[in-house]
């Protein structure tokens, strides 16, 4: 890579919930957008074809057969855009819907990551609608006529590139997924979010996203629900972060109308010699084994010498 550093960006579009066609017109625009600007990453908020707050629809075929069909023509319509996209879409496999990341790039699906952690507390009852990654029974699913790895413990590579996805609660619980995809060699960690807001939750959600990129040496990218999502029990801020090695390179502001997208530069090759000469790196005990699905990055996606933030 040119000077080692990669464009990434975290993409908070606007949606209608249950709207499938409306909202992914709106993340072609943002992934269009994106690509326009280098992009070679870009992330999408959790459950973001369907809308987060879709409650009971969750369990009508009707929205999942939609949902899946807009996605796969999202995927066509974007074939000609070379960045690695990862998008939030209800995936049903072996009578169990999981709430699920699933990564593409040129109308080609990559993988499929499905949440782990399900909250099912307080204001929050994903256990009523999903099932955890953890009781995937099989290694492959049939999505928009395509065969692909579908597991928790998916890694995707391009060369020094190494991405690893975990959506919202995964990232809270005491020992999160992208912990271990880190000490497996991911340096991109990829949050799809649907987190909402309470009083203080907002410092300390970007505590825990700094914190886990300083112990984790790697870059980790954001990207939650915001306008559009229903305000029966919960209010979304849209909230986009960039940090790398601790420190917070860039986010969205909140709580403003429409789609956007924000994006930085961040330096593979640094973290990349920070993790060489961290010696206790490495050492995790026992974890499960990784399955690595390859892809190719965008030609030119690295710009700079320097971090360069662009807020849409």
């Amino acid at each position: 890579m040119n000077f080692g550093f990669l464009k990434i960006a975290a993409a908070i579009p606007e949606i209608e919930v249950a709207d499938c066609r409306h909202n992914t017109a709106e993340m072609e625009k943002l992934l269009r957008e994106a690509c326009q600007r280098s992009v070679s990453v870009i992330a999408f908020p959790e459950l973001s074809v369907t809308g987060y707050t879709c409650g009971d629809l969750f369990g009508q075929p009707v929205l999942l057969a939609e949902a899946e069909k807009t996605f796969g023509e999202l995927m066509e319509r974007t074939a000609d855009c070379p960045a690695v996209a990862v998008a939030g879409l209800p995936v049903a496999v072996d009578n169990r819907l999981y709430n699920a990341a699933v990564v593409f790039c040129r109308g080609k699906l990559l993988g499929v990551v499905p949440k782990t952690y399900l909250p099912n507390y307080n204001e929050y009852y994903e256990v009523r609608w999903f099932a955890s990654g953890d009781e995937l029974k099989t290694d492959t699913v049939t999505l928009c006529g395509q065969t692909v790895p579908v597991s928790s413990k998916l890694l995707f590579r391009s060369g020094e590139v190494c991405l690893g996805i975990e959506l919202c609660e995964d990232l809270w619980v005491p020992v999160p997924p992208s912990s271990l995809q880190a000490v497996h060699g991911a340096n991109v960690l990829v949050n799809l979010s649907a987190s909402n807001e309470m009083v203080g939750k907002h410092d300390y959600l970007r505590d825990l996203v700094r914190q886990q990129s300083a112990r984790t040496v790697s870059a980790y990218l954001y990207a939650s629900a915001g306008c559009g999502e229903s305000t029966t029990d919960v209010v979304f801020a849209g909230n986009g972060l960039i940090a790398e090695n601790g420190v917070l390179l860039e986010e969205a502001e909140r709580f403003v109308p429409g789609s956007r997208l924000v994006c930085c530069d961040i330096d593979i090759e640094r973290l990349a010699s920070l993790r060489r000469k961290t010696n206790t790196f490495a050492y995790a005990g026992p974890s499960p084994a990784f399955r690595s699905v390859d892809f190719d990055l965008p030609a030119g996606g690295i710009v700079s010498f320097f971090v360069l933030a662009v807020i849409i």
